[in-house]
């Protein structure tokens, strides 16, 4: 496994490197995770999300399981 952060997806790991993966301290999880991140996103830049009360109903998108959505009736 190499110290450089991967630039495209993998999904040939094998055991060895995953082992090693778990074997790595948490916060050097953390750095590699920020230096993906920031080749792929501007550093500084969080999307943001807003969770609504289910009470509300007021979500946009009709999910057709989703007590939130909006064409769905909401108790209350």
């Amino acid at each position: 496994m190499t110290d450089a952060p991967a630039t495209t997806p993998r999904n040939d790991w094998s055991r060895e490197e995953i082992a090693a993966l778990f074997d790595l301290p948490f916060t050097e999880l953390v750095w590699r995770a920020a230096q993906v991140h920031r080749e792929n996103h501007p550093a500084n830049e969080v999307q943001l999300s807003t969770l609504l009360s289910i009470k509300t109903g007021a979500c946009p998108e009709d999910c057709k399981y989703c007590p939130q959505s909006a064409p769905r009736p909401t108790p209350g």
